[in-house]
């Protein structure tokens, strides 16, 4: 085993670092009951809020990191407790939930305690499932798919991946189906200790088999961002971190980087700073911000506070521009890009191949969700939900939703946005 370096971060722990970066430049048993879960969840209690925007505050069984997905008929949300709930898209009442194991303890290191289900479920239309990967007391890593009707288990598979300690790793980022596939992406634990290497996991949810994309050769390069990666028609791109490689002599071990995968996890194109074996060294990689797709370009920009347009077809066709030291999923609407920076939101035109500076909103400091005209993003300082003009960056609804964890990423479902927090989920409803 492989002690922790002092100066290495990873996972969650890098955004309170996020703030200095940012001064200085600028994430199987059937059946199911309600009593699955154990305590029965309390009844959603409304509070008011500013003008017509309301908030309902839904308490389950433990902190909801992972985005609620969304299956238009229901929303669905997954604990720490390893519990997975179907809210009502209407209210957040619970209408069904599936306690699935006991979640690990980390040992060593680890800021959230316990680990269970911490990436976003994802739903499939087509079998109507929901997908999970819950963290046992052992740390065994298993892919679940549950009826989106009841909650019963259809199909359980393993994905510990096939090199390093499991005890060490952290499903960190939100599943993604694609090409009928679901991918479990892997980093370290926030401290970085321990024996791991960054890894991505492709299921084939048709017969179960899985195939694996390990990160770096040399060890580490966590791949944690916490949202999804960009889909392409053929590939998908993803953002790995800082590794062990960070000498200038080191032979480049694949980390902070951003690489592009089939659906095989199999990789078909790479790009690199020149910069990579210093960045490692500084823990300013590029690991902290999942992969853009917009505007015709793939666009990145991590710790350091330095950003990156890159040819979707040619990564190593890349143009450097100033940006902020990002963290977490960005959002676009045309050529507009919102990039989740640490020191708050920040738009950028992409115009030609210099990015354009349009506005910065420094309290919004959580992942933008665009819908219907509005720009939502937390102030995870506060525990407060924003809704920003995306053409102004102008505050337009604030809302307190209580404590919230690393990372919380709004699902808008109609009229009410749902927001996981430390205690379940907040349900907000805006007027018109």
């Amino acid at each position: 085993m492989r002690l922790a370096r002092g100066r290495r971060h990873n996972g969650v722990s890098v955004a309170r670092l996020a703030g200095a970066l940012a001064a200085l430049a600028l994430f199987a048993a059937a059946g199911c009951s309600k009593s699955d879960a154990g305590p029965t969840p309390k009844p959603a209690v409304s509070t008011p809020g500013p003008g017509s925007t309301t908030v309902s505050k839904v308490t389950l069984d433990g902190p909801v990191y992972g985005m609620p997905a969304d299956s238009g008929d229901g929303v669905f949300a997954a604990t720490e407790n390893n519990t997975v709930y179907a809210l009502s898209p209407t209210d957040g009442s619970v209408k069904w939930s599936k306690h699935l194991a006991e979640p690990f303890r980390p040992h060593g290191c680890g800021n959230i305690v316990p680990l269970g289900i911490t990436g976003a479920p994802v739903y499939d239309p087509a079998s109507r499932l929901v997908y999970v990967v819950a963290e046992d007391a052992t740390a065994h890593h298993v892919l679940y798919g549950l009826a989106a009707a009841d909650g019963h288990v259809v199909s359980h598979v393993e994905v510990d991946p096939p090199f390093g300690d499991r005890d060490f790793l952290q499903q960190r980022p939100a599943l993604t189906l694609w090409h009928g596939h679901v991918f479990a992406v892997f980093g370290g634990l926030a401290g970085d200790c321990g024996d791991y290497t960054g890894a991505v996991a492709s299921v084939d949810t048709a017969s179960g088999s899985v195939q694996w994309f390990e990160a770096s050769t040399s060890g580490r390069g966590g791949m944690w961002a916490p949202g999804r990666p960009a889909a392409g028609p053929d590939r998908l791109y993803f953002s790995i971190g800082n590794g062990n490689a960070d000498k200038a002599g080191d032979p480049f071990d694949g980390t902070d980087s951003v690489v592009a995968l089939d659906e095989n996890a199999k990789r078909v194109d790479l790009f690199a700073p020149a910069s990579w074996a210093s960045d490692n060294a500084n823990d300013a990689d590029l690991g902290s911000m999942n992969p853009l797709l917009a505007a015709g370009h793939v666009i990145i920009a991590g710790k350091s506070g330095q950003g990156y347009l890159l040819d979707p077809n040619h990564l190593t066709t890349a143009t450097a521009f100033p940006a902020c030291a990002a963290f977490g999923q960005a959002a676009s609407a045309g050529d507009v890009v919102y990039l989740p920076c640490a020191d708050g939101t920040r738009a950028f035109r992409i115009s030609g191949t210099q990015p354009t500076a349009l506005w910065h909103a420094a309290k919004a400091n959580g992942q933008p969700v665009l819908d219907d005209g509005r720009l939502w993003v937390t102030d995870g300082d506060d525990g407060v939900l924003l809704a920003l003009d995306p053409a102004t960056g102008a505050t337009t609804a604030r809302v307190s939703v209580g404590a919230l964890p690393h990372f919380a990423t709004p699902t808008v479902v109609g009229d009410k946005v749902f927001l996981g927090t430390m205690e379940g989920v907040a349900v907000v409803s805006a007027g018109t």
